[in-house]
């Protein structure tokens, strides 16, 4: 005998209301509604709706109910971290075995207010009622909740969620529920986005003497010269607008998807289009001593050693590092699980000299900037600094935070020459890693800073500029709306 299936459609409309306090309520309607067209004994219904949780200040304005096909709620999330937890039956009172054949979702709408739907997979049996001394169910989850890295009122007061779910008669040899999970949502990764929103282009014709230009390198490349193990990286070069993300409460800009798939990203502020001393989280001298060549260290050993591996030690931390250390307990500890431990390269190879003591020295990053050859590559694993977790690097760090390089600025656009027209640009003095030299001619050591030019600057340790953070996100990091553009930056998904 034929049978037909019956959907079961799941509807939301969440609406806003302000509150006094300055807070929004998002009074939230949800309803699950479908129809059934059967022959025979046909009737899948959903059977009871409880609520699980009611997190922060969550609660349910109405008793949930369900009749059938439809599952009713209604609830107030009051401020950001708020959520509420349902969980749905679904019962089979005919004698007719069924299934979950698969299910899809749309929405659009409010990107403040987040929807999880789970607990069941293709191929779920659900099993008829008939003969049973007690019905079988199939359970499915709903949470809702306002995402709690939203800072402001949102300005869009709605959103619509349709979610359907397809039921149809259980087939002997259809395949068991061995994976293929139906996702309420899915989110692409930033990685994927990124990808999505750009058409990458090799560097080859790029001419790195120079600065970027709308003719020198716009947008989005990639390269596989001078990367780590030769994997490919993509990195944005030039004037652009669409590499902007809002994670943690802060404004960040894209550097590059490095080679691991993690995604590097620099400090831009507390709003997208902070500059000067407002793209930074304040002002540091590098090192407060210039008169060894261990002062040109992130982390360094012991001053006035007679060799180059004493002096290079990874046993003391820089001012710089100190400062950043400390902006990261402060405001970065409860975001680690979404932060990769690619490493940040302080390189202290050498071009010429002995690197310790009073020795004139010129270091990698200093020769390579000279000779427009800019390299991803960290030269020296005693260089890379990641945590005590890497499986590769120095292991030296506390906290997976650090600076950017000269040779990812120069990659960037930057040169020895006037550049306001790329999006490192700050109108600020800013750090880099990267050491260029000590001389004894005037003995001070140098490292290499961006002025407010936007241009490369051979600067002693000892000087005050601004510091903007570096981290790395996970290659898994998904987000939940934007295109990257300042005004749609990209928002990770932190729920």
């Amino acid at each position: 005998m034929y049978r037909t299936k019956t959907k079961i459609i799941i509807i939301m409309m969440i609406i806003v209301v302000f509150m006094a306090v300055g807070y929004a309520i998002l009074s939230t309607s949800l309803n699950i509604n479908g129809s059934t067209a059967v022959t025979s004994n046909w009737q899948v219904e959903f059977s009871d709706i409880r609520t699980v949780s009611l997190k922060g200040g969550a609660t349910n304005k109405v008793t949930p109910t369900v009749s059938k096909t439809t599952a009713n709620f209604e609830v107030d999330l009051v401020q950001p971290g708020d959520e509420v937890t349902y969980e749905i039956d679904i019962t089979n009172y005919g004698d007719i075995e069924a299934e979950v054949k698969g299910a899809t979702y749309t929405g659009s709408g409010s990107e403040a207010i987040y929807v999880r739907f789970d607990g069941v997979r293709k191929g779920t049996r659900i099993s008829s009622c008939e003969g049973q001394s007690s019905c079988p169910t199939v359970t499915i989850t709903l949470r809702v909740g306002y995402d709690p890295s939203v800072t402001s009122d949102p300005e869009e007061k709605t959103k619509d969620i349709s979610i359907t779910l397809d039921i149809g008669q259980y087939v002997s040899s259809s395949p068991t529920p061995d994976g293929d999970l139906i996702p309420e949502i899915t989110y692409p990764t930033l990685v994927q986005q990124i990808l999505s929103d750009n058409e990458a282009q090799s560097d080859n014709n790029i001419d790195f003497s120079q600065i970027s230009s709308d003719t020198n390198g716009k947008g989005l490349y990639y390269t596989r010269q001078n990367t780590e193990n030769n994997g490919v990286t993509y990195y944005f070069r030039g004037a652009v607008d669409n590499n902007y993300v809002s994670f943690a409460g802060f404004y960040w800009r894209i550097i590059r998807i490095n080679e691991d798939g993690s995604v590097r990203l620099i400090y831009q502020g507390l709003t997208a289009n902070s500059t000067g001393t407002d793209a930074t989280i304040g002002t540091s001298v590098f090192n407060s001593n210039y008169n060894d060549n261990a002062y040109v260290g992130y982390m360094y050993g012991t001053p006035g050693s007679t060799s180059y591996e004493k002096t290079h030690a990874n046993i003391n931390d820089s001012i710089i590092k100190g400062v950043l250390d400390a902006w990261y307990e402060e405001n970065l500890i409860g975001y680690s699980t979404y932060l990769a431990d690619s490493g940040f390269c302080g390189d202290r190879s050498l071009y010429s000299g002995n690197g310790y003591g009073t020795f004139s020295t010129t270091y990698g990053a200093g020769r390579r900037l000279s000779i427009d050859m800019p390299q991803f590559k960290c030269p020296q694993s005693n260089d890379l600094y990641t945590t005590k977790n890497s499986n590769k690097g120095n292991k030296a760090l506390d906290y997976p935070i650090g600076l950017i390089t000269a040779d990812e600025v120069k990659y960037a656009g930057g040169e020895s020459q006037v550049n306001k027209g790329y999006y490192l640009y700050a109108d600020s003095w800013f750090w880099t890693m990267s050491p260029s030299n000590w001389t004894n001619s005037i003995p001070l050591d140098n490292m290499i800073a961006i002025d407010y030019d936007g241009n490369f600057y051979n600067q002693s340790s000892n000087y005050s500029a601004s510091v903007r953070p570096v981290i790395n996100l996970k290659s898994t990091v998904e987000i939940t709306s934007g295109d990257g553009t300042s005004s749609n930056p990209y928002i990770i998904k932190t729920s």
